[in-house]
């Protein structure tokens, strides 16, 4: 990496353009920096708008019924410490 000190010189004319050198120097890496920041942002912004237009409606025509659907009764996995006929578990209606 260059030195990002001015050199030392008794010649003041020679100073103001090396300054303005490295301020266009210095600009041209912020600009950089901020194009690199802003495609990033645009990349966020992007990611949470798909997520703001998901649609919220379930669409029932698309929807089709499960014919092997049976309806079984919950075992609760808890026995009653008073009931005398335990078994697997009680069935919950």
């Amino acid at each position: 990496m260059e030195n990002a000190n001015p050199p030392m010189t008794l010649d003041l004319s020679f100073l103001p353009t090396v300054l303005h050198a490295k301020v266009v120097q210095e600009l041209g890496e912020l600009q950089t920096i901020l194009a690199y920041i802003g495609s990033r942002l645009e990349n966020v912004k992007q990611f949470l708008n798909g997520f703001v237009n998901l649609s919220n409606e379930i669409v029932m025509d698309d929807l089709e019924p499960d014919d092997e659907l049976v309806d079984t009764p919950l075992v609760s996995p808890c026995l009653d410490s008073d009931d005398d006929d335990s078994n697997d578990g009680e069935v919950l209606n």
